[in-house]
């Protein structure tokens, strides 16, 4: 089985060389003039050693070589081929999923009977780009009264539909613009509507969210790999982008370099000639997807001095 495990690895990868258990390959992310990518069939994982980028040895393969290897290699692999990112997070206890409330004054904007009181907000939401069929698609609503007064109302739901966490964005003159619930954000904000099978775009905020199909926000600007997120990210791993605002430079080249290290594949959106994403029209932040940089060890640094 080994061995043609290795040949397989040697039609996508090249030549190599062994030493004890595993097998050394040029790596093909930071194309080291020496031979330091090291492959484990038994743990089914590599690791380089020069630019530290790891992950399952199925990433590998559909990552660097032909449909027919691929076909061979699927073929080949019939038990669970776990990367070491799904390694690594399933020895650890699962964490209880976080349920909460959504505030009792909550009037969702979708509804046919709104009241009066309901044509501030949607002017609001109006003036930052948000369409009827976002109102529908992402369930927005607002509070006239009550603790969140005045505030438009934007709810994540997880993966099985309960409600996680919800944005209190102001829509009055509160001088506090965002007033969230007193829970965790260790969420992923709105699992419900993301399609892991392809490409996933992180943003800062949830109004960021609604210009760029299937993204998320990270409601900040880090993402550490603790969080539910980044585990989901590592064990699924989609083509992702990354589109902070502009202040975060250094945040987003940390959060990259993270990723990396987990064999993803990692673009970045350049933001600087933007106030932000929510800022701006559906279509210039699609063209930032096609306009974005691919990353790896070698151009963060680059990034990193002429900033």
């Amino acid at each position: 089985m080994n061995t043609k495990k290795i040949s397989i690895l040697e039609d996508a990868l090249g030549s190599f060389y062994c030493s004890k258990n595993e097998f050394l390959f040029y790596c093909p992310f930071c194309k080291h003039h020496k031979k330091k990518l090291s492959i484990n069939l038994d743990k089914s994982v590599f690791k380089c050693w020069v630019c530290n980028t790891k992950g399952g040895i199925s990433y590998l393969i559909r990552r660097f070589s032909t449909s027919d290897i691929l076909h061979q290699w699927a073929l080949l692999n019939q038990e669970v081929d776990m990367s070491s990112a799904e390694l690594m997070f399933a020895e650890k206890k699962e964490e209880a999923e976080q349920v909460i409330n959504l505030p009792k004054e909550y009037y969702c904007l979708g509804r046919k009977d709104l009241p009066h009181s309901a044509k501030e907000p949607l002017t609001y939401l109006m003036s930052r780009g948000v369409t009827s069929k976002d109102i529908l698609y992402y369930k927005i609503g607002y509070c006239a009264t009550g603790a969140y007064r005045k505030r438009i109302i934007i709810p994540s739901f997880n993966e099985d539909g309960n409600c996680n966490y919800f944005i209190a964005r102001t829509y009055g003159q509160s001088w506090l613009s965002y007033k969230n619930p007193p829970t965790a954000k260790n969420i992923i904000f709105n699992d419900l509507l993301i399609d892991w099978n392809s490409p996933v775009t992180l943003v800062e905020g949830v109004f960021d969210t609604i210009k760029i199909h299937n993204s998320i926000p990270l409601l900040g600007s880090t993402l550490k790999e603790s969080t539910q997120l980044f585990k989901k990210l590592a064990v699924k791993q989609p083509k992702i982008y990354i589109g902070l605002d502009k202040d975060a430079l250094l945040k987003s080249l940390q959060i990259i370099h993270s990723m990396l290290e987990y064999g993803l594949e990692v673009y970045r959106l350049d933001t600087s000639n933007i106030e932000d994403i929510g800022a701006i029209s559906r279509s210039e932040a699609e063209q930032l997807k096609e306009n974005s940089l691919a990353m790896n060890t070698e151009n963060i640094f680059n990034i990193y001095w002429s900033n």
